[in-house]
């Protein structure tokens, strides 16, 4: 088995969870639990993981291969969800959380779900060229 499928997406989530980390803290928001358990943010480590899984499978197999079609749509649908779904369930919490700041037994809804897309197009820049420069060494 070809290990690079594996290694070089997760360097490639790995750097761009660094950069969140980064971005994070030129806002002042720097916490190192985000590294591990948070969704959100510049960039989206979910596309860039996509995008990097199909970026590899087509320098690898093809961009005419039949797994490269199939990791193409799964990116597309990592990217589509990470916008809309995710996004509008952060609204919501965000939303649920201001109806229920006066309680004090009400749980605390995540508000950092989604990307925008400026985003997921960074996460999968990122992907791409990681990916593309890994594979060249």
């Amino acid at each position: 088995m070809d290990y690079l499928y594996l290694i070089i997406p997760l360097i490639v989530v790995i750097g761009s969870q660094a950069i969140k980390l980064a971005t994070d803290g030129i806002r002042g928001n720097f916490d190192l639990r985000n590294f591990f358990i948070t969704y959100g943010g510049m960039p989206s480590s979910h596309t860039a993981l996509a995008v990097s899984v199909t970026t590899i499978v087509g320098l690898r197999q093809g961009f005419q291969s039949a797994l490269f079609a199939v990791a193409l749509v799964f990116a597309l649908l990592v990217m589509r969800d990470a916008m809309t779904i995710r996004r509008m369930l952060g609204k919501h919490g965000q939303a649920l959380n201001q109806l229920l700041a006066g309680s004090p037994d009400a749980p605390h809804f995540p508000e950092r779900l989604g990307h925008s897309a400026l985003e997921v197009f960074a996460g999968a820049v990122w992907g791409v060229a990681v990916t593309y420069f890994l594979n060249l060494l």
